[in-house]
């Protein structure tokens, strides 16, 4: 009934899918040139967009899985973080890709370490942007189950309503909750063209079955990751704190780390977005120079 009052977000798109040995992986592909892998995070949809899509336009290839339990990829292809990675490895094995610079976003960051550790001939480089790298609190775990298991198309059934008739009211109640600063007042003084961007994001934000296998994920080991590696984190993120990208430094030796005055968790967007560009498409090109 939910989906019938509000609407799904990814109604009418049609992407392919590759059958892999773990099952049937969602995937979408853009460009021609050397490979980035982009892990999107928690609760995106295969419409979800934070800046990767302008990488075709600079020498790039994009491919786009949908990760185990979102869009099209079901859960059973691999609902911990290691098998998740085990899951990007086997599509990458279907479609004929040997190596791939990662791009790993907030709730993608256990299955973007599992990837660089477990598959380490597979991994160029790596870039962890606003990346989750520690194990949830149990009161987040808590919260997310009830508000993103089955109450989920209910959730964001309403969140879109409310940025159809309130935009601004919704964007408030929802920025309030990746950001350390005043919600409203980033709201009101934020441009017309940032203020678009999120809500084209939230409006195509889905968790399907996806998000209750991030709350599981972990990455426990401390085998280090020996690519190189850029970690990109916001100052104003209290979602993401700096124990996550600590834990990362800890972890990969040959690393660079950003930290940016960005409004919120979503680096990508506002005054710190041209400097997050810069510096992931940097680092990027960077693979295509050893």
């Amino acid at each position: 009934m939910t989906s019938v009052l509000f609407g799904l977000p990814n109604e009418g798109r049609i992407l392919p899918v590759a059958q892999t040995p773990q099952g049937p992986i969602e995937y979408q592909v853009a460009g021609t040139g050397p490979t980035v892998l982009v892990l999107k995070g928690g609760h995106s949809s295969r419409t979800t967009r934070l800046g990767h899509e302008r990488l075709p336009e600079h020498g790039f290839r994009v491919l786009e899985p949908s990760r185990p339990g979102y869009d099209g990829t079901p859960r059973a292809v691999g609902c911990t973080a290691l098998q998740a990675a085990d899951g990007m490895v086997a599509l990458l094995d279907e479609l004929g890709i040997t190596r791939v610079s990662v791009v790993a976003i907030s709730a993608a960051g256990h299955t973007g370490i599992e990837l660089a550790r477990r598959h380490p001939d597979r991994i160029e480089r790596i870039s962890f942007e606003s990346a989750v790298a520690l194990p949830w609190s149990p009161g987040i775990r808590r919260g997310g189950r009830l508000l993103f298991g089955p109450a989920q198309a209910l959730v964001w059934g309403v969140t879109r309503a409310g940025l159809r008739l309130a935009p601004r009211l919704t964007l408030r109640l929802q920025l309030a909750q990746v950001t350390s600063l005043d919600a409203g007042r980033l709201v009101r003084e934020m441009d017309a063209s940032t203020r678009r961007r999120y809500v084209e994001t939230y409006r195509s934000l889905w968790s399907g079955r996806g998000f209750l296998c991030d709350l599981r994920h972990e990455s426990p080991s401390d085998e280090r990751i020996e690519q190189p590696t850029l970690i990109i984190r916001g100052l104003n993120d209290p979602s993401v704190p700096r124990v996550h990208a600590a834990r990362l430094e800890a972890l990969c030796p040959n690393h660079e780390t950003l930290e940016v005055d960005a409004e919120t968790h979503l680096v990508w967007f506002g005054r710190a977005a041209e400097a997050v560009w810069q510096r992931r498409l940097a680092f990027l090109a960077g693979a295509q120079q050893e």
